[in-house]
């Protein structure tokens, strides 16, 4: 080939190969929604979103007569809304490259531009997982961290396969110095090339990510009598909680719980004797009186999975979430210290977050230009002309959502 432009196509085909190749995230969560996105109903497209099925659990009745009950079928919606580009100038010297030496100078970069954002937005999932193991502040130094990860998945139904754990570099580093006998070169060859540091590790996976976010803890970590405000009711979406504190702030993905409710097996209802994590899916201050009247938190305000516990009826029973109900005057404890900043690693099953991306419809007017897919991943490219200084820009797009699928087939590590 002359050079990288003769062809639209065969340079959409170049990036979109980098971008998969840069994506960790990517990889490993569930990417099962691009077909329903393009499928058209009545002659239309969907949209930027769709109406996505939540997971449906059972409970077993006793007794050779049957039993039934009915479904309760849930629904979540789904939506694409991240729109991300690169683009640059184009001079004569990147037009007479050949593609190799074009895709390795500026594409390659540019890919793993948009791969890290990508990552860095599923790893920003985390706000939405109750479920966290380790001390915040500190960074994971040993095997019981993620064998605590792999037991908190256990204990809430997740199923043994698909198992991933994404990691923050420090804790990588400790984690190898401590274990330094089981890394063995042919693990580490893998983990330079693509991230990944051993196919098995404590049931999972392991990879480690420059793209891990950090999360500050609220201020209100720093009231110590924070209790429930009145107990809570089946089905509540909500909780309400008090204290002597005033205008202190519940940040977005705080963890918190209540001192006597305790998580449960979804299957069997059986309490794991851990105490139920609730997470903060909306930031709420304490007014002046040192109340919040309705925190929105997992389980409880996504609407899927609600504050359910064993004296829920029958048609909600399988959808329990804690053996008890939280009671008025339940003591509560904030994970970690108020204005702590640390970054918060994932352990996961793949069907706990999704990721759809989308082709872009490109305009009419565009005389160099294309948009490829493969394996899930679209790329949109485009060059163009500005007429008032002569000078053309070349730029790759990509469109794509994500989410929370089930909050419990996660769990965060702290560090």
């Amino acid at each position: 080939m002359a050079n990288a432009f003769s062809n639209p196509s065969v340079v959409a085909k170049e990036a979109l190969r980098h971008l998969k190749n840069e994506c960790v995230m990517g990889r490993l969560v569930y990417r099962g929604y691009e077909e329903e996105f393009m499928k058209k109903h009545n002659g239309w497209n969907q949209g930027d979103s769709i109406s996505v099925n939540a997971p449906v659990y059972f409970r077993t009745k006793s007794g050779r007569t049957v039993d039934t009950v009915d479904l309760k079928e849930r629904k979540t919606t789904f939506t694409v809304d991240k729109w991300e580009h690169v683009a640059w100038k184009l001079n004569a010297e990147e037009m007479t490259l050949s593609l190799d030496k074009w895709s390795e100078r500026y594409l390659m970069p540019a890919m793993q531009a948009l791969a890290n954002k990508i990552d860095v937005d599923l790893l920003g999932l985390y706000k939405g997982v109750p479920n966290q193991v380790g001390v915040p502040g500190t960074t994971p130094s040993t095997f019981y961290v993620f064998a605590q990860a792999k037991a908190r998945l256990t204990e809430e139904g997740c199923p043994l396969d698909n198992r991933y754990c994404v990691i923050e570099a420090q804790a990588c580093a400790k984690i190898a110095d401590t274990l330094k006998g089981i890394f063995q070169q042919s693990i580490v060859t893998q983990a330079i090339r693509k991230g990944q540091i051993t196919k098995s590790f404590s049931g999972f996976a392991m990879y480690e990510s420059q793209n891990i976010n950090t999360h500050t803890v609220g201020a209100w970590a720093g009231v110590a009598d924070i209790q429930k405000n009145v107990a809570s009711s089946e089905g509540d979406t909500t909780v309400a909680l008090k204290s002597t504190g005033t205008a202190e702030t519940a940040n977005l993905g705080d963890i918190f719980t209540f001192a006597t409710v305790n998580s449960v097996n979804p299957v069997s209802g059986i309490a794991t004797g851990s105490l139920r994590q609730f997470v903060v899916t909306e930031a709420a201050s304490m007014d002046g009186s040192g109340e919040i009247a309705a925190l929105k938190c997992i389980p409880g305000q996504d609407g899927v999975h609600l504050i359910y516990s064993s004296a829920a009826g029958e048609t909600d029973l399988p959808y329990q979430t804690m053996d008890a109900l939280p009671a008025d005057n339940d003591a509560v404890t904030v994970a970690g210290t108020a204005g702590l900043v640390h970054p918060v690693s994932l352990a996961f099953h793949r069907d706990a977050f999704g990721l759809c991306m989308v082709p872009i419809e490109q305009p009419a007017s565009v005389s160099w230009g294309a948009r490829e897919s493969y394996d899930g991943y679209q790329i949109s490219v485009i060059r163009y002309l500005d007429g008032s200084t002569l000078t053309e820009t070349i730029r790759f797009d990509i469109l794509y959502g994500l989410k929370v699928l089930n909050p419990f087939l996660s769990c965060r590590i702290a560090g």
